[in-house]
């Protein structure tokens, strides 16, 4: 406080003491300390005992770092100003301590934020004359950190008996763990530093199981290794925990597998968190979950739980030790829907669900991810899913499986956005494979150059029997099926409605556009182009059995456009009959987000079954120049508005 006296004094030595009967004011705050949430009261008293005179009254907060700040009516000023510049005090006036200002905390005016101690302060003057007529009166306070405490951990400098503090860290994790006690409101967050965190290095003790209100926070996770070495269950567990984040570090050497006891719950070798209900239960952020294996959830397992995933790589983890291993990077299960965003998820292997499996009522919002290179045996080489996820706005590139090459889906998924691309299965369904009563909505993907190999089907999508699922907006573009279905495949008893597609330069032995052996309800407003088979029915391919409705599609340039099928309303190269079909060509036009805009010239602007807003597509165009599709529909694929 000294200090603090000092330079205010100073501040003040202009001003000189006149030598008559003075009045008092005197300062008070409301406490001698205070944290950030926290609001100070500010009070004053005052009496005159002499003659009445008129005074100045001039309020002022001293900051840690030497600050002087007036206050104002109107808020604070950087100069010296009175906050009355003329008073008239009566005499015998008395006046009790009386609040005049709340300040929260932190304020921005002054900036009360950091910790250190502060003095609010009030003089009396003459009116304009700077001279004072009372004493200095001073209420020194101290603000505090803010809420929750932090402790320190360093594995060279650091012993577990010290005190934790950041001049006296701790060795271990583990002896921090035990060590805290935290609450919603004191939580804490233990700080680590740079370097390895193994048994054979500081001596840590895998798992690391959390505590609520309890974060963890490494220097950075390249520098920030925990490492179980394949030595313990899990590296971090989360049981019955909420409101904690883990972040900055490196996850690695967790072994939850058939290692363990025939009882064993063998999920989760990286992070295993179990019963973290609430929006903000558990953030895991800004982590690297590399190395780990599992049963199931290599990287990540979620049950019964809701954590942020955001912003991890999540890269080389496996969940392979059982036929039914799955998500080795990330596996919900249980009811577990977590929100993973803005991860690139990569290199990572199981039976099913290469980079995120989700099964048993999980439906995670799975959004703004990178998403390569990983692979399953099974099915779902980026993505294995059932019940309803949202699957928006991913890459999804370089993955491969048995079924499913980009993403495997038996539920009600939402697949919106999303650029699937170069994925490759030894089954079907190189981009997208829905299986048995999938009803999934997939729109507006780019779904492009993704391939089915050996005796595949579906080198796009591939829609597997009783599947009904929305095929709607989509660019199914230079994808590869070795049998049948370079673009989309539909098989036996299968009844998605494929609508508003444009399906170009896809190849197949049957079917280069589409393979229909099961019977879509609809195939309409596609752009079905440049496509390929080796064999027959380079559009679009009918078994004999089957009679979809193709209407209002463009069916251009493919060899043979339509094998054992009809179309009415359509633009079809090959002259086949059918009402409302015309034969001349579309002339396509590049655009904003394409090449297969039409011309305004093209005999296809106008010439569908119905009218634009009875088809839904009044908000989308086929033109180059953005113009609304109106009165008639045209035929073909109508491109979003820029």
């Amino acid at each position: 406080m000294r200090a603090a006296i000092v330079c205010i004094i100073v501040s003040f030595a202009l001003l000189p003491i006149v030598a008559t009967a003075q009045p008092t004011i005197t300062i008070y705050t409301d406490a001698d300390a205070y944290q950030s949430g926290d609001t100070i009261e500010v009070s004053l008293s005052a009496e005159n005992l002499g003659e009445g005179m008129a005074v100045g009254v001039y309020v002022g907060l001293l900051t840690p770092d030497g600050g002087i700040y007036a206050v104002q009516w109107d808020g604070w000023s950087g100069s010296l100003e009175p906050w009355i510049p003329d008073i008239h005090v009566p005499a015998r006036f008395s006046m009790d301590s009386t609040p005049f200002w709340w300040f929260d905390l932190p304020s921005s005016m002054p900036p009360i934020e950091e910790p250190g101690d502060y003095n609010f302060a009030v003089v009396l003057t003459l009116p304009g004359a700077l001279h004072w007529v009372s004493e200095l009166s001073l209420a020194p306070f101290t603000v505090d950190a803010s809420p929750g405490s932090h402790c320190y951990i360093n594995e060279q400098t650091g012993s577990d008996g010290n005190n934790g503090s950041e001049v006296s860290p701790w060795k271990t994790i583990t002896h921090a763990l035990n060590s805290v006690d935290a609450s919603e409101s004191d939580p804490v967050t233990i700080h680590v530093a740079a370097g390895t965190y193994s048994a054979s290095t500081n001596g840590e003790t895998f798992p690391l199981n959390m505590k609520s209100w309890v974060s963890l926070s490494g220097e950075d996770r390249d520098s920030t290794i925990l490492n179980a070495e394949n030595e313990a269950y899990h590296v971090i567990c989360c049981e019955n925990v909420m409101q904690l984040t883990i972040e900055g570090l490196t996850i690695a050497g967790g072994r939850a597998d058939t290692k363990w006891p025939p009882d064993a719950d063998c999920l989760g070798g990286g992070i295993y968190c179990s019963n973290c209900q609430g929006g903000d239960s558990l953030a895991i952020q800004n982590n690297r979950i590399s190395g780990n294996s599992a049963d199931s959830g290599g990287g990540i397992c979620c049950r019964f739980s809701l954590p942020l995933i955001w912003n991890n790589i999540i890269e080389g983890n496996l969940a392979d030790s059982s036929i039914t291993a799955a998500g080795a990077g990330i596996f919900c299960t249980e009811y577990s829907s977590p929100t993973i965003t803005d991860n690139k998820i990569s290199d990572n292997s199981a039976n099913f669900g290469g980079g995120i499996s989700c099964l048993k009522g999980s439906s995670p919002t799975i959004e703004d991810n990178i998403i390569i290179g990983n692979s399953a045996d099974f099915s779902g080489g980026a993505i294995n899913c059932y019940d309803s996820p949202m699957i928006l706005d991913n890459l999804i590139s370089g993955n491969s499986a048995g079924a499913g090459g980009g993403i495997y889906c038996n539920g009600s998924a939402t697949i919106q956005n999303n650029s699937i691309s170069e994925n490759t299965t030894t089954g079907h369904g190189g981009g997208i494979h829905c299986d048995w009563s999938d009803k999934s909505t997939i729109i507006d993907n780019m779904i492009t150059s993704n391939s089915a190999v050996w005796f595949g089907h579906g080198g796009g999508i591939y829609c597997t029997e009783y599947s009904s699922s929305m095929i709607f907006g989509n660019a199914i573009i230079m994808n590869s099926a070795s049998h049948k279905g370079g673009g989309v495949h539909c098989s036996q008893n299968s009844w998605p409605d494929i609508l508003n597609n444009v399906i170009a330069s896809n190849l197949a032995e049957d079917g280069g556009g589409i393979y229909c052996y099961g019977c879509p309800q609809v195939i309409g407003f596609n752009t079905i182009t440049g496509n390929t088979a080796s064999s027959d029915g380079g559009g679009i391919y009918c078994d004999s059995s089957v009679l979809p409705t193709i209407i209002d599609c463009i069916i251009w340039g493919n060899g043979d456009d339509l094998y054992h099928c009809s179309a009415t309303y359509c633009c079809i190269e090959d002259n086949d009959a059918g009402e409302g079909n015309i034969h001349e060509d579309p002339i396509f036009v590049p655009g904003p987000f394409g090449d297969y805009y039409l011309d305004p010239s093209s005999l296809c602007i106008n010439a569908g079954s119905r009218m634009t807003v009875d088809a839904d597509l009044s908000d989308r165009t086929t033109q180059a120049d953005g113009t609304p599709d109106t009165g008639t529909v045209d035929m073909g694929f109508h491109y979003p508005i820029p």
